[in-house]
């Protein structure tokens, strides 16, 4: 999964889907969590968590204040690691269908690319694996951006991680160690204590690391059909949600729907062979709609398709195993006479001649 380059921007607000979440760990936390709405000039009003959007600088004053408070208190508990273990998707129902309903962890990761827009649109997950490794990274795409300011939510994140891979894997630990970049502070055992796994602080990145093979480990709770309408009611979210954004937001939100695409473009290769109407179909779009939002960031749905063919013709290639006619007919090309111009218009070689100059 590759982490988008263009970052939103400072304006852009954050949905408060989650303020029941945060009513609920400040209470088992004992404080007083309508105060600090108040003071932080939150209008308790009209907090609804279908509705409701908060600012960035908000949002991070209201976990520093929590953090604080909690800690005031003298309460035995960190505030980011119960916000962690109380999260749920409770407005947010299709997400957790298509987690649970996942055939494995590798097609369960595809909801790392839905919850930031709905959910923060500054937070980022990438997924990389690295030999006997795998990992999820955590990222927070804005231009301040430092662990001094953002930690609290890294622990809460992660947590909350933990807690639904233990949930898809049946109680099984997942995570073989964490990274994060921030130092220990005051309540570092109490983090180390909930994660129950070795914690690097101070490390490079913030991330979840665990056994690459446990990526492709079938899943017991998987549902094909509840897991594939689960996955298109959430691509027509993300895509709603990017139609509501202010003008300002348009290039985040584009680029948001470009990953999209080419993801549903890997998952499902046939798809590139259908035309924009199947595509649209699948992440729940119209397909004028589609093309218009596709024209404000200059991109199409066919330089996109270049894109995915290319790298996967690339990979496929480099398996002896597979015929250049079915990589062809895979990549959605009518015949292999046609999969060969478009090869040679990219590479400036044939399938053939890339085939034995990696061989």
């Amino acid at each position: 999964m590759n982490q988008p380059t263009t970052e939103p921007p400072v304006e852009t607000p954050i949905p408060f889907v989650t303020v029941t979440n945060w009513v609920r760990a400040a209470r088992l936390c004992g404080i007083d969590i309508e105060a600090i709405f108040r003071q932080e000039g939150i209008d308790t009003a009209s907090l609804h968590p279908e509705t409701s959007t908060v600012s960035r600088d908000a949002m991070q004053r209201l976990m520093q204040r929590c953090v604080e408070e909690t800690r005031r208190v003298g309460s035995p508990r960190h505030f980011p690691v119960v916000l962690g273990e109380t999260f749920a998707f409770e407005y947010m129902s299709d997400v957790e269908t298509f987690i649970t309903t996942s055939a494995s962890l590798r097609d369960a990761t595809r909801a790392l690319e839905w919850i930031p827009p709905l959910i923060n649109p500054y937070m980022r997950f990438s997924l990389a694996e690295h030999g006997q490794e795998a990992r999820i990274a955590l990222h927070f795409s804005v231009p301040d951006e430092s662990f001094e300011r953002t930690w609290p939510f890294t622990e809460g994140v992660i947590t909350t991680t933990i807690k639904f891979s233990r949930l898809l894997l049946g109680g099984q630990t997942l995570i073989g160690r964490i990274t994060m970049r921030h130092p220990r502070h005051a309540n570092s055992e109490l983090v180390e204590a909930a994660f129950q796994v070795p914690v690097e602080w101070g490390a490079p990145v913030d991330a979840l690391w665990f056994d690459r093979a446990l990526l492709d480990q079938p899943l017991g709770g998987a549902f094909p059909v509840l897991h594939e309408q689960a996955a298109q009611r959430l691509a027509q979210k993300v895509a709603q949600r990017a139609e509501a954004q202010p003008s300002q937001a348009s290039n985040h939100q584009g680029q948001q729907l470009i990953k999209q695409i080419e993801r549903a473009f890997n998952d499902k290769p046939r798809l590139m062979g259908l035309g924009l109407e199947a595509l649209a179909e699948e992440l729940g779009m119209h397909a004028r709609t589609l093309q218009r939002r596709l024209k404000e960031v200059n991109d199409s749905h066919s330089a996109i398709q270049g894109r995915v063919r290319y790298k996967l013709a690339q990979q496929w290639l480099k398996n002896e195993a597979m015929a250049i006619e079915d990589i062809s007919d895979r990549l959605g090309f009518s015949d292999r006479r046609s999969f060969t111009q478009a090869f040679t218009r990219w590479s400036g070689v044939t399938p053939s001649q890339y085939r034995r100059q990696r061989g």
